[in-house]
């Protein structure tokens, strides 16, 4: 026997599907946009961290000279600084690479200066520099910066033609 029309039964599973198609949907869209945004955040952290190794790279690299640069603890609080020392105009200057207040800063000063960390230069966002020479010639400089996740961190190793260590 066949009718015409529909039962009310009907119309709540109909609708009910509907809607739990529609939540999924929904979950799902929401799910992907949280795992995106957590993706970008990343990448802008890992982008922050890019130019300080590039700005490292070059630096390193102009001063690379026998005895011109050297790993130092900072003469403040003793956390790790990159020195590397030019001579102008017949008066010896160091360039102090630190980390302070969160970023990676600069500061060009006289060999016998005092150490000021709040007179440098900021180059690029950074929460930790850590130096290692393998050897008179390899130069390793990481940065990292904290995360939600975690630590993100970033390396350049740097070959040295002079072996630019200080003895």
């Amino acid at each position: 026997m066949t009718r015409r029309g529909y039962t009310l039964i009907e119309m709540v599973l109909v609708m009910f599907l509907l809607v739990l198609v529609a939540s999924l949907v929904f979950s799902l869209t929401g799910a992907g946009a949280t795992a995106y945004l957590r993706l970008q955040q990343k990448q802008d952290l890992a982008a922050d961290l890019r130019p300080g190794l590039s700005y490292l790279d070059v630096k390193i690299r102009s001063h690379d000279a026998a005895g011109q640069i050297w790993s130092d603890q900072r003469p403040d609080n003793g956390e790790a600084a990159l020195v590397l020392r030019r001579t102008a105009a017949d008066a010896p200057y160091v360039t102090w690479i630190f980390i302070h207040e969160g970023y990676l800063c600069e500061l060009f000063i006289p060999e016998r200066a005092a150490f000021s960390p709040g007179l440098g230069s900021r180059i690029a966002a950074a929460d930790r520099l850590d130096i290692r020479f393998a050897d008179e010639r390899q130069l390793t400089v990481t940065l990292s910066r904290q995360t939600d996740d975690g630590t993100l961190s970033r390396s350049r190793t740097i070959l040295l033609r002079s072996g630019g260590l200080l003895p």
